[in-house]
């Protein structure tokens, strides 16, 4: 009796969430009905992105609510098992990929102000059992996000009650509480019930690691967003008590805040030192492993500069490259690194590229590499000849530095016509339309009405944005139609999705892939178009900044630009180079970059 009670409450709850997204649906496509009729008032409307993005979300939000809805709710003290684990484990793996070497680097710290050096036990046991905010300040390149991992491994292997949360702050929205902000980073991080995780954090068990202060401004003059989150964090109380956290930032920054900003919140603050010259011998030594690996170390170290061998970046580079060479080798007794090719962080990243990251790991990570690299070669010099002139890139022409990562489709010139996407999106659609005809259409004849509604909609607006030219003023350029190099792609690419998620997923995981790589395909040019067709100015992204914050975005975006094409030739004389030169690799394949000022780029 109680099972048919919930399997009858269980179809109640999915026809009501059914009734509010064809709601929604309706109210979201309605105002734009006579944008696709082509009404010249309205050009900005018709083919807009906000529609296609807006139906995406609710069905987005609508799956993941019945996913959420049907699991079992976790309590508080079950989650924080969960999270530390999960935690310990994704600090471990971070750690291990920055250092480059099986060995630790030992950083020491100085109380701000010269104080005495301490060490990062000390840092752990004033945050642990003082209950203190602590600021580490260095550099780039001398340990921030270096000594946050290792904090915060240290406080997941020793102390049982707390979860160390590492937080970047280039996801920071501004206005946000912070205990909110925090609920709703590890809901969505850790794909965990919303209540539950603000539960978590107002219960002091999450010791938030905040990395990169220096992340929220986009240079050290306009500190504004910096000094309005540092309100806000001291204002935060979890128990009605001030929790403790660490804060990482570069020096230019912090010094750059306003006074009373920074001292007026009651923070320990610190600065990482140097490393010294016989801990970066120890460390080379131990990285070197073999029987003079000592005298080894310390031939590298005097052919070095002071800033390698103080850098534990550019220090655990050093010694990665020194380790592969020698596996190559095992009988060299030359200098492993030398000084030329540390000489500066572009020149030891190069070296560090060709000779480490392409040549260990299993062939299928090696693969990867190469791909990646090739691809971040070719787009940072797409990008970089684009500062300097107004770029074509398949017939379409840029302005200087126009790129905006999350429209990275380029399907044709600025007059074509959108058929290719037509034909691309309603392939792609047909079986994710057939898996949601299957799962709901047992749910009665009102869910079938909502489904042909929905449907309908879906090909009416998907027909008229196809449709539809770049411009108000354009005409149709059926001669693109003549040459499939710029839509060949897309297809190819559609169906290596689809056919991989067919044979590792299955077919109905296949069907959702392939449904959502339509409506990727869809936002995505529509998107590029339509900012081109309203003339406004996209957010930029230069090609030193990309790496930093989004790695992944940038192998998209360096996917969808990396092939050479005839408009990118022409503007640049040649053929675009299949690996680009040392400077092409290092320049995005260093995790830390030179200053935003030098790379010429804004946020």
């Amino acid at each position: 009796m109680a099972s048919r009670v919930a399997r009858r409450l269980r179809r109640w709850i999915v026809g009501l969430l059914a009734a509010a997204a064809a709601v929604t649906l309706g109210a979201l496509a309605i105002p734009f009905l006579n944008a696709y009729r082509v009404e010249e008032s309205l050009p900005n409307r018709a083919g807009y992105l906000g529609t296609l993005l807006a139906l995406l979300s609710v069905i987005i939000v609508l799956i993941q609510f019945l996913v959420r809805w049907s699991r079992h709710r976790e309590g508080v003290a079950e989650l924080t098992v969960r999270l530390r684990q999960a935690v310990g484990r994704d600090l471990q793996s971070r750690l291990e990929h920055m250092r480059h070497a099986a060995e630790d680097i030992t950083l020491l710290y100085r109380e701000d102000g010269g104080g005495a050096r301490v060490v990062r036990e000390a840092l752990v046991e004033a945050m642990v059992g003082r209950s203190a905010r602590v600021v580490i300040l260095a550099d780039p390149g001398r340990g921030k996000s270096y000594s946050t991992l290792q904090i915060g491994l240290d406080i997941a292997r020793e102390h049982d009650s707390l979860i160390p949360l590492v937080v970047p702050l280039s996801r920071w929205t501004d206005g946000e509480d912070i205990g909110s902000w925090l609920a709703r980073f590890i809901a969505d991080e850790f794909k965990v019930d919303g209540r539950t995780a603000g539960e978590l954090v107002e219960s002091g068990a999450v010791l938030p690691l905040f990395d990169g202060v220096d992340e929220l401004v986009a240079d050290d003059r306009e500190v504004v967003p910096a000094e309005w989150f540092l309100r806000r964090l001291a204002d935060w109380r979890t128990r009605g008590e001030r929790g403790p956290c660490l804060l990482t930032s570069r020096r230019g920054v912090w010094n750059s805040l306003p006074e009373e900003t920074r001292g007026h919140h009651a923070m320990d603050v610190y600065t990482i030192l140097p490393v010294g010259r016989e801990d970066a011998i120890t460390f080379l030594s131990r990285s070197i492993v073999r029987a003079d690996g000592l005298s080894a170390a310390r031939r590298m170290a005097d052919s070095l500069q002071h800033q390698v061998l103080a850098s534990p970046w550019q220090l655990s580079l050093v010694a990665a490259l020194a380790r592969s060479r020698l596996d190559t080798d095992p009988k060299t007794r030359t200098n492993l690194v030398t000084e030329a090719e540390a000489a500066d962080f572009r020149s030891l990243v190069a070296h560090f590229v060709a000779a480490v990251s392409t040549t260990r790991g299993a062939l299928p990570r090696r693969l990867l590499d190469v791909l990646d690299l090739w691809w971040l070669s070719r787009y940072a010099t797409y990008l970089k000849e684009n500062e300097k002139t107004h770029g074509v890139l398949d017939g379409r022409v840029l302005p200087a530095r126009d790129i905006v990562l999350h429209r990275l489709w380029p399907i044709a010139g600025r007059r074509a016509p959108r058929i290719v996407d037509l034909v691309l999106c309603a392939a792609l659609s047909a079986p994710g339309f057939i898996w949601g005809f299957g799962f709901f259409w047992p749910y009665g004849w009102f869910a079938r009405v909502l489904l042909l509604v929905g449907g309908l909609i879906w090909i009416v607006m998907l027909v008229r944005t196809s449709l539809k030219p770049w411009v108000a003023a354009a005409t149709p350029d059926w001669t693109r139609l003549s040459d499939p190099r710029f839509f060949l792609r897309q297809n190819g690419a559609a169906l290596a999705i689809g056919a991989a998620a067919w044979l590792v997923l299955g077919a109905w995981a296949a069907a959702l892939v392939a449904f959502a790589t339509a409506w990727l395909a869809i936002g995505l040019s529509v998107g590029f178009g339509q900012t081109l067709a309203a003339s406004t100015r996209p957010e930029v992204v230069g090609p030193l900044g990309v790496l930093r914050r989004e790695r992944q975005v940038a192998r998209l975006s360096a996917a969808a630009v990396s092939r050479c094409s005839p408009g990118a030739s022409a503007y640049r004389g040649d053929r675009c180079g299949a690996s680009g030169s040392p400077w092409r690799i290092a320049s995005l394949s260093a995790r830390r970059l030179p200053p935003r000022s030098a790379a010429g780029t804004s946020r």
